[in-house]
């Protein structure tokens, strides 16, 4: 990625696992979390729970777009009037009737600095479709990839009747949210499954549901049309293959937790 602004020395840009809420709950007093995080909600921002607010606002380096006094509240609903662009910008409280008089002098950092927004906006639908389609080259089996041709000989392996496999789950993903779309009554542990590397979920897990037929019943709901989902997300869920005769369950790196692992 290149940036306009020389100082910041990026080497890269990477994707969160499970976004910067899902951080800051794993750690309430922060960890390498700074300042606040913008929502685009009621809620309107979010900082660490055990974290001192006067930490959190020394932290913020924001400033009014239009005075330059510093200010850390996003409010007023202001945007970026600069073509293409349109982002929400920081506005405050005296000079947010300047603001709405001249929506036209409201410009983001980013502008300022001479950034322009790309003036093509990328093919959201056609990228999801070639992810889906490389994703269907393979299925999951466990915690392993298998291929399609393979797959034929791993269906013909014995399965936990009262254990599902989980797959194509949101990496925003709780043990709260699969109850609440495959019943509190139904499940009985959620074990998590992370990379052998990093120790990092990449969604799935294997549930031990209540009973056999609780899991059959799931498995075919599942399959439905409408499917289950999480986070408007549908889920892929069959029965769980078994590894090994003297399989151990639950494994023994088995902890039970709300959230999955984020890695090392």
């Amino acid at each position: 990625m290149e940036t306009v602004n020389p100082d910041l020395n990026l080497n890269g840009v990477y994707h969160m696992r499970g976004g910067i809420e899902r951080y800051v709950k794993t750690f309430p007093k922060g960890g390498f979390w700074k300042g606040k995080n913008y929502l685009f909600d009621r809620r309107m921002e979010q900082i660490p729970g055990n974290k001192k607010e006067q930490k959190v606002e020394a932290e913020v380096d924001s400033k009014c777009c239009l005075c330059r006094q510093k200010w850390t509240h996003y409010r007023g609903k202001f945007k970026c009037s600069q073509s293409l662009c349109g982002v929400p910008v920081i506005v405050c409280t005296s000079c947010d009737a300047q603001a709405l008089k001249h929506p036209e002098k409201l410009t983001c950092e980013l502008c300022k600095e001479g950034y322009r927004a790309p003036d093509v906006l990328p093919d959201l639908v056609g990228l999801k479709r070639k992810a889906e389609a490389t994703y269907d080259e393979t299925t999951k089996v466990d915690d392993k990839p298998v291929s399609r041709k393979k797959n034929k000989m791993v269906s013909h392996r014995e399965h936990h009747p009262d254990r599902i496999f989980v797959a194509r789950l949101p990496l925003t993903v709780t043990t709260s949210k699969l109850e609440g779309s495959i019943g509190h009554d139904k499940m009985k542990l959620v074990h998590w499954l992370t990379d052998k590397k990093t120790g990092a979920f990449y969604g799935s897990c294997v549930i031990e549901m209540t009973s056999c037929h609780a899991a059959k019943e799931i498995v075919e709901k599942a399959s439905d049309i409408g499917g289950i989902k999480i986070d408007k997300k549908k889920i892929k869920i069959s029965f769980a293959a078994k590894q090994m005769k003297d399989e151990v369950w639950p494994p023994k790196d088995y902890i039970p937790r709300e959230f999955p692992p984020i890695g090392h």
